[in-house]
């Protein structure tokens, strides 16, 4: 038989891995709504098993953590992680305080903590070659920690626009720390996280799109483009705030104007703990689908044009120090 490489041609399309199964799996929902609700380990896997893959993915996201890395790799990623919980606690809270859950234009005060509590970790790491060195892409190994829906729990529950209960966090903590320590403990272990986290995201993707139907996400569309803008504008305030706690500056603050292509499976994962969320599920999961997308590509845009400018600036600082 033909090998037709389905998972490398998944790759080449932008958050692939994520938007091809939740698309795949919310046309089945909504042409064939049945046909995964057979029961069994289909319905189990393939409906309701978006839980236990994230436990999986954060297991997985621990085992990347670097506990060993110090200096400026952990400075640099303390500053960034400190600024997208930041950024987003506050546009979160704003929100939630001025137009309630509901947000406006048709984004949810949730769909806005997802997304500007989240970035594009792989778009970072693929923009450090260009734009920056060791240490930028040894500052996700501290960074990392906002992938999966933990930060946006503790920002909805610190800022009171969500109940989140403290059981809650800690059954997000514990494979988060039981990756971290394993996969520091042993390197083979850390390797098999890493082959196998395309697939458990794969799998978590299609359960969460066999809940939802093509009439969200038609309804989604507009406010996704709108949210994409949204999260891209964030790069300024992050390129200049970034910055501001460095000596030798850079253009990579802006790459923290991206939202994550996984981001789209954290509105369902919240929501199973406070059900007072499940009526923004839907449209959420779409919406952030959609701005991981723009967000793939006006951050790279946004990255290099800082790094001209910053270079281009760069002889005249050093002519006037002279």
């Amino acid at each position: 038989m033909k090998n037709i490489n389905i998972l490398e041609k998944m790759n080449k399309v932008p958050g692939g891995l994520i938007i091809i199964p939740l698309l795949a799996a919310i046309l089945i929902n909504t042409f064939f709504p049945t046909a995964l609700a057979i029961g069994g380990p289909t319905s189990a896997l393939f409906k309701n098993g978006s839980t236990a893959m994230m436990g999986m993915f954060l297991l997985i996201c621990g085992s990347s953590i670097n506990i060993k890395q110090a200096g400026l790799p952990l400075y640099k990623g303390s500053v960034l992680l400190f600024l997208k919980i930041a950024v987003g606690a506050f546009v979160g809270w704003i929100v939630g305080s001025c137009f309630g859950p509901d947000g406006f234009l048709g984004l949810s005060t949730l769909v806005i903590i997802v997304c500007l509590t989240s970035s594009n970790s792989s778009l970072y790491i693929a923009l450090c070659g260009d734009y920056g060195d060791a240490s930028d892409a040894g500052a996700i190994s501290v960074f990392c920690i906002k992938d999966g829906p933990f930060v946006s729990m503790v920002v909805l529950g610190a800022t009171g626009l969500a109940s989140i209960p403290f059981a809650s966090l800690v059954s997000m903590i514990v494979p988060l720390l039981i990756g971290m320590t394993w996969g520091n403990l042993d390197k083979k272990f850390k390797d098999l996280c890493s082959s196998a986290q395309p697939l458990i995201i794969i799998i978590m993707s299609f359960a969460i799109g066999a809940n939802s139907s093509m009439k969200t996400v038609f309804a989604a569309g507009l406010s996704g483009i709108l949210l994409g803008v949204i999260s891209a504008v964030t790069g300024l305030i992050f390129f200049f705030a970034y910055n501001l706690f460095l000596k030798k500056k850079t253009a990579l603050g802006a790459a923290l104007g991206t939202t994550a292509a996984s981001s789209a499976l954290t509105p369902a994962i919240v929501a199973q703990t406070d059900p007072v969320l499940l009526p923004y599920v839907d449209a959420a999961t779409a919406q952030l689908a959609t701005a991981s997308i723009i967000t793939m590509i006006t951050a790279p845009l946004l990255v290099a044009y800082f790094d001209k400018r910053l270079k281009a600036n760069k002889p005249i600082e050093e002519t006037s120090t002279s």
